[in-house]
């Protein structure tokens, strides 16, 4: 199952996510959640230390490939998705696994 979480600012996309997350892994089934905010915060949501969230690497950019096809722009990993897992996830509570896309450091308090 994929599923992801769109809104406007400050409408508790975050909370949402990260409730999510913890049920969905709680019931056993394997989490990977990725934050694609610019402002990141879904990693203390999910239970990860804020200093060990804010030492954490980011997915770099030089491993995302941009591609146009008829206008429409779409975005996939140059690398195999379990590596970039390897590579750059956090573990979270209950065993979810985070990738972030933007820099922990450069996150408010959100």
């Amino acid at each position: 199952m994929k599923l992801a979480v769109a809104g406007k600012g400050g409408s508790g996309k975050t909370t949402i996510a990260g409730t999510l997350a913890r049920t969905f892994a709680r019931a056993g089934r394997t989490v990977l959640a990725i934050d694609g905010d610019g402002n990141p915060n879904l990693g203390p949501t999910i239970g990860i230390p804020k200093e060990r969230f804010d030492a954490g690497t980011p997915i770099p950019h030089d491993i995302l490939e941009h591609r146009e096809h008829d206008g429409e722009v779409t975005v996939e990993l140059a690398l195999p998705l379990d590596e970039v897992v390897d590579r750059y996830a956090l573990e979270a509570a209950d065993g979810i696994r985070l990738l972030t896309m933007a820099r922990p450091e450069r996150a408010g308090g959100g």
